[in-house]
């Protein structure tokens, strides 16, 4: 064996090792898997740099099939995710690329995203923009997502969705009327649509889908049929749909 082809050869089957090692096991008798150990063990000690690029193929290739069972999922429930006549349409209706993204009120990083994206999408003028509401951090985050979504009877959804994201301080019901009150819905009428046994249901189809997706946190967008998750300011923006765009 020459000293050329050693590396590669060591990569290879420590990856496999990783892989399987069960099999690699059966295949030795306990001597030569000593052997085997101590070339192993000796060549990594004098060279680390093979076990950082063993661990970084592996690393790639688990991210290249998380990425790939994702693309899967999402194209299953293409209609779910770009079809929900439940959900918000901001942007270019007939726009060439879709942003899908779901938020919640409370959420930081969704708070620091709402602007450059809305920004983005009106400078842009060819996205269609698809507000899931995916209330995920306690009781406050669903109660300001039903007045949001019941809202929608009013016409009312974007100005809600705006002030809410505004609003400075703690969310709980009471500042959501106040909120709401601000943003010119009748409170009354808000109330009573916010009992609606729909929105219940449209919120609980919004956990079903993010949770089909692998979805745990918010933001989380989706720009042609890919995940990004986490928060997303104009440079990450530009890349999602320039990537979508194929340029």
């Amino acid at each position: 064996m020459t000293g050329r082809f050693l590396p590669a050869l060591l990569t290879a089957a420590f990856s496999f090792a990783l892989a399987v090692p069960a099999l690699a096991q059966e295949n030795f008798d306990a001597t030569e898997r000593a052997e085997i150990e101590k070339i192993i063990h000796d060549y990594l000690v004098e060279n680390p740099e093979v076990l950082v690029k063993a661990f970084d193929t592996l690393e790639r290739r688990q991210q290249a099939a998380e990425i790939a069972k994702t693309g899967a999922a999402i194209e299953k429930r293409h209609d779910a995710i770009y079809a929900n006549p439940h959900d918000f349409v901001a942007g270019n209706p007939e726009g060439d690329v879709t942003i899908v993204e779901f938020f919640d009120y409370q959420c930081g990083y969704c708070k620091r995203s709402f602007q450059p994206l809305m920004d983005f999408v009106q400078n842009d003028g060819n996205v269609k923009l698809i507000l899931k509401e995916f209330p995920i951090l306690g009781p406050a985050s669903l109660v300001a997502t039903k007045a949001a979504m019941a809202a929608k009877k009013q016409d009312g959804y974007m100005a809600m969705h705006r002030a809410l994201y505004e609003h400075k301080g703690e969310l709980d019901e009471q500042a959501v009327m106040e909120i709401a009150e601000e943003a010119g819905l009748d409170t009354g009428k808000l109330a009573k649509d916010m009992n609606d046994p729909a929105i219940a249901d449209m919120v609980s189809q919004q956990y079903d889908l993010a949770e089909a997706l692998g979805i745990d946190g918010t933001p989380a967008f989706i720009v042609g049929g890919t995940l990004y998750p986490g928060a997303a300011d104009e440079e990450r923006l530009q890349h999602m749909v320039d990537t979508a765009r194929g340029s």
